[in-house]
């Protein structure tokens, strides 16, 4: 298998790394994309990036009330 963050995960495809991976594991190497995508575009005064993992993907929440979101104008 290959190993990442501590994790032994087995030779083939990986759906879905405890970090938010897709991977493809081999013999010789192990390759990764994220299953996320960054904001890059928002109001950073009045709005703060937060990481969901269940989703594996950002949110974008307003500072003074996290549970209402923002918009977001871009991602990478």
């Amino acid at each position: 298998g290959c190993m990442m963050n501590g994790k032994l995960y087995p030779f083939g495809r990986i759906e879905r790394t405890d970090d938010c991976y897709a991977c493809s594991c081999s013999k010789g190497s192990m390759e990764c994309c994220s299953l996320f995508h960054t904001p890059v575009s928002y109001d950073e005064k009045k709005c703060k990036v937060v990481f969901n993992k269940e989703r594996c993907d950002y949110d974008v929440v307003q500072k003074s009330d996290p549970s209402k979101m923002c918009s977001v104008y871009a991602r990478v």
